[in-house]
């Protein structure tokens, strides 16, 4: 008998079991259904044979019995092959790829002080730490971690650090490890940390030729570094490193200039220290716009915009006569509205510049980073008039907008002027990214999307480079199963979202005077 399933007779006609399959074959995959079926029917061919050919009952029952293991054996591994290899592929494409990393803050460790660095102070400096306070854990400052031991500090954040055992950003963290150290753990427990802890002491004695191994093992050409914590640095290796222009305080500090006789914000200080005398919005302008050619000197690709911390991303537009009168005033006497009306102006007339000097605009979007903040600063659609009056600006928008990844992906798909890098969002939330990016993938151009890291160690950045591809593989996989793609245009895919892309927006090439 050769089954036919649009034949229902041929299936019922054996009986119950056979009703049985046919019900089952009702409601799995058509291609998994046409596998087993053809399966089916080479079983009964074989039965058929071992009943026409002489043998014992006994020997009969034995190999009926094989050719149905074989049967249900090549089955499943046929399925389990079948959708692996189509996720390994991509994965391992991803994995030969020289990684463009657009969004880093790497820190020096001496950065932060001269400490002799274990695994909790690495968990101190990364994402991982806003989920040990969220479940009760206690927040260290980084010089008071040399004083404790790592039973004390077990002691302290064990049971809050299993408590993150579910998050995004644990796995993502944990993975860094994994990757780069002889740790093959699931998890962190109170009896592995010690090794592992060693091996990062040891690392840490020489953190540049560690630094430089783990770049190199973990698939890194270069990384794009916001140094919000020196904002007015210029300086860095340009072996590893693309500079990034952190704009906020020439936002936030319009709106602070110092009294007679009161300490200088920094700009202020800066300003005075390079000759410039601010006394009007028009100096204050001047030296902004020295700041930009310095950056340019120094060969930046971007300019940085994470005010969402501080403030509402909503920037009105602001005439420039009302905005030098409110300069022109005290800042200690001037209105809430009033402040954000001229950090409004001076944001504009940043975006004026980076159309002049054709840097594209780096916008942090969404969550925010730590334990506390007003979640609805960084609501994307705030800056929809941004993208209307500047249609000759280049806006990259961070971080998904989670948890408003609909109108993020939106605005990429509105905008021709709006790209979309996929920096954090994995690592906030591993599920919504797999969502959001196919619902991403589902409506905007994938010349339009790039790959960061944000953070602050190169173990986490690691992590969060191995937790983006595998996001990002497991959707376009699914996407070449589901018969939406082919293999080739996912590889190409992946090669834009995570290299090729950054090359082309941010000008690479001429910026940098390198080859890529």
């Amino acid at each position: 008998m050769i089954l036919n399933f649009g034949n229902c007779k041929d299936i019922t006609k054996n009986g119950s079991t056979d009703v049985k399959l046919f019900f089952w074959l009702c409601f799995i995959d058509k291609k998994w259904r046409s596998l087993f079926l053809a399966g089916y029917n080479l079983t009964i061919q074989f039965n058929y044979c071992i009943k026409i050919f002489p043998m014992k009952t006994a020997n009969k029952r034995v190999f009926t019995f094989i050719g149905t293991l074989v049967f249900i054996g090549l089955v499943f591994y046929q399925c389990s092959q079948e959708s692996e290899t189509t996720y390994q592929k991509i994965k391992a494409y991803a994995d030969e790829i020289k990684v463009i990393n657009t969004h880093e803050h790497q820190h020096w460790p001496e950065e932060y002080g001269d400490l002799n660095y274990r695994l909790f102070h690495l968990i101190h400096s990364s994402y991982l730490m806003s989920d040990i306070v969220s479940a009760g854990g206690q927040q260290f400052d980084m010089s008071h971690l040399d004083s404790l031991s790592l039973e004390k500090y077990w002691d302290a954040n064990g049971e809050a650090l299993d408590y993150t055992r579910n998050t995004s950003y644990y796995s993502h963290f944990i993975k860094g490890f994994r990757k780069l150290y002889d740790f093959d753990d699931l998890y962190f427990t109170e009896s592995n940390i010690h090794d592992l802890s060693g091996q990062i002491e040891e690392n840490y004695a020489d953190y540049r030729a560690w630094f430089d191994e783990a770049f190199q093992r973990a698939g890194f050409e270069l990384m794009f570094l916001d140094q919000y914590w020196k904002p007015f640095n210029t300086d860095v290796e340009e072996k590893y490193y693309a500079l990034v222009f952190h704009i906020n305080p020439l936002v936030m500090q319009v709106s602070n200039k110092p009294s007679e006789g009161s300490d200088l914000p920094e700009l202020y200080k800066r300003a005075e220290d390079d000759g410039f005398a601010i006394s009007s919005l028009d100096d204050y302008l001047e030296y902004c716009d020295h700041l930009f050619r310095k950056n340019i000197e120094s060969k930046v690709v971007c300019v940085k915009n994470s005010l969402a911390y501080s403030r509402s991303l909503d920037f009105e537009e602001v005439p420039y006569d009302v905005a030098r009168a409110l300069f022109d005033r005290s800042s200690a006497g001037l209105s809430r509205r009033e402040s954000k009306q001229i950090q409004d102006f001076v944001f504009h007339w940043i975006i004026q510049k980076s159309v002049k000097y054709d840097l594209p605009i780096q916008i942090h979007t969404g969550y925010l980073a730590g334990n506390g903040n007003t979640l609805d600063n960084g609501k994307p659609v705030k800056l929809n008039n941004l993208f209307l009056k500047y249609p000759d600006a280049k806006f990259v928008l961070f971080h998904g907008g989670y948890p408003w990844t609909g109108e993020y992906a939106a605005f990429g798909k509105m905008f021709p002027n709006v790209y979309l890098d996929l920096v954090w969002l994995p690592q906030i939330s591993r599920e919504e990214a797999i969502h959001a990016i196919d619902e991403m993938f589902d409506c905007v151009p994938y010349n339009k999307f790039f790959w960061g890291g944000d953070c602050a160690f190169i173990e986490e950045s690691t992590g969060s480079l191995e937790y983006g591809k595998e996001v990002v593989a497991e959707v376009l996989s699914k996407r070449v199963e589901r018969g939406l793609l082919t293999e080739d245009v996912a590889f190409d895919m992946v090669q834009r979202i995570f290299r090729e892309n950054a090359i082309e927006v941010f000008n690479l090439e001429e910026r940098l005077a390198r080859e890529f």
